[in-house]
């Protein structure tokens, strides 16, 4: 495996890293449903952990495998933020006799989770074909500076 084969790709994962900030701000906002201080607030924040998960993920330059961690890193994130979540609400429950209110907000979340996963899987999927490409064009360059120095 040569040198640059082995590198991460620099503008996949700046590819990946925007879309998939635009991708969870969507989601937040899509389902926050107005626009006020603080659905704008935690779409940043949304976005601000998107930047690190579609870079990652697009880092890769290869758009499957930027796919399955765009996805799995984006939905993880989004449950460590949720459980506790649901535990609170299940205590809360719990005081007031709804033994299950904890169980049914993690439940109720489940459609969010499948979209940040789709917003991180996007980002990857875009993150490595762009950087794939980038690859395969400075790869092609090279080879071509090659014949032309010994031809």
């Amino acid at each position: 495996m040569s040198n640059t084969q082995s590198r991460i790709s620099l503008i996949g994962a700046l590819t990946g890293a925007l879309v998939c900030a635009f991708g969870r701000a969507g989601v937040v906002l899509l389902n926050i449903g107005e626009a006020g201080t603080v659905a704008v607030l935690v779409s940043l924040a949304s976005a601000a952990i998107g930047l690190l998960v579609g870079a990652i993920a697009g880092a890769f330059a290869k758009p499957v495998k930027g796919a399955l961690i765009g996805a799995i890193l984006s939905g993880i994130i989004f449950e460590l933020f949720m459980l506790p979540c649901a535990h609170l609400f299940g205590t809360v429950g719990e005081f007031f006799g709804n033994q299950d209110l904890g169980r049914d907000f993690l439940v109720s979340t489940l459609p969010y989770f499948l979209e940040m996963a789709a917003a991180g899987a996007i980002a990857g999927t875009i993150g490595g074909l762009v950087g794939k490409r980038q690859k395969e064009t400075q790869l092609a360059l090279e080879s071509k500076g090659d014949r032309e120095i010994t031809g």
